[in-house]
């Protein structure tokens, strides 16, 4: 059976994690409110269509002001969980926005994550949200369809996912035939195999990684300039300087291993870096054994 890994992003309030639930079947929370409710990158178990599984990974709203679900300082720890998440690399994006007009949030969130992260390789389609009020769903697309050519996105499709309420028995069609086009779109323009962000034979680890997007996402999310990395400047010393709080560090030291290997290949010895990643790990076990806690989640 072909299996298909989607990265589902896009600002907080535009249906996301109901886009999620709706899809594989599943049930999370969800709230029109401000705030938003995804804390974290969270990825869903299989669900089947068609002979294809797929795994859905719904990113957490790291756009976000603030007063928001997920704070600026906050932010250098889910991008760490969302690397760690795309280990295995993706097949498909899928970008989730509200039928409005396009905005700044919505073109910053393309650069980052289409651009960026994923340096262009894998290919996206937009969701449009909030298409229940147009008849048929797909006007608002095809009255907008210019605005969206610069993207050049792979498909667009029109959705409603809105649930419950008085509106229930108009949402209820309008969510099936959501839910057929857009796996249709995804299953259609997924790469056959999935473009690794590192590890896998990239050449690239985790480290470089974090390293390459570091930059664009500090000044992406909303960070201070401190946070900036600086020229050949290590991870120790970064995290040094710019005084990491505490979930942060421990983000950082759950990867620990993966740093010292990667520096301590450096060294003029054969098979040093696998050395240095067994003793850390070791080092790392016997301190969370003598604070009685385990290693970071």
């Amino acid at each position: 059976m072909t299996t298909i890994r989607i990265l589902v992003f896009g600002a907080t309030g535009t249906g996301k994690t109901s886009l999620c639930n709706t899809l594989s079947g599943r049930s999370r929370p969800t709230d029109n409110g401000a705030r938003g409710v995804t804390e974290k990158s969270h990825l869903y178990g299989s669900f089947v269509h068609a002979g294809t599984a797929i795994n859905l990974i719904d990113t957490a709203g790291l756009h976000e002001s603030s007063h928001g679900t997920v704070p600026a300082d906050k932010a250098v720890l889910q991008l760490v969980e969302l690397l760690e998440r795309s280990k295995n690399g993706y097949n498909l994006l899928v970008h989730v926005a509200r039928a409005s007009r396009i905005t700044r949030e919505q073109e910053e969130d393309f650069d980052f994550f289409v651009t960026k992260l994923t340096q262009g390789r894998i290919p996206v389609v937009l969701a449009v949200t909030g298409c229940e009020n147009e008849s048929p769903m797909n006007a608002w697309v095809k009255r907008n369809q210019a605005e969206f050519e610069r993207f050049r996105y792979a498909a667009i499709v029109s959705t409603c996912f809105a649930n419950g309420g008085a509106l229930e028995e108009h949402f209820a069609p309008l969510r099936v035939q959501s839910k057929l086009a857009l796996i249709d779109a995804m299953t259609e323009h997924a790469l056959a195999s999935p473009f690794v962000l590192y590890g896998q034979g990239s050449g690239i680890s985790f480290a470089d990684a974090l390293f390459r997007v570091w930059n664009d996402f500090v000044d992406w999310a909303g960070l201070p300039n401190t946070y900036r990395r600086k020229v050949n400047e290590t991870a120790y010393s970064l995290m040094k300087r710019i005084g990491v709080p505490d979930a942060v560090a421990k983000a950082a030291v759950r990867h620990v291993p993966d740093l010292v290997e990667e520096l301590a290949s450096k060294a003029p010895f054969p098979g040093s870096g696998k050395i240095a990643r067994k003793v850390s790990e070791m080092l790392l076990k016997k301190i969370f054994q003598k604070t009685k806690q385990g290693p970071p989640q």
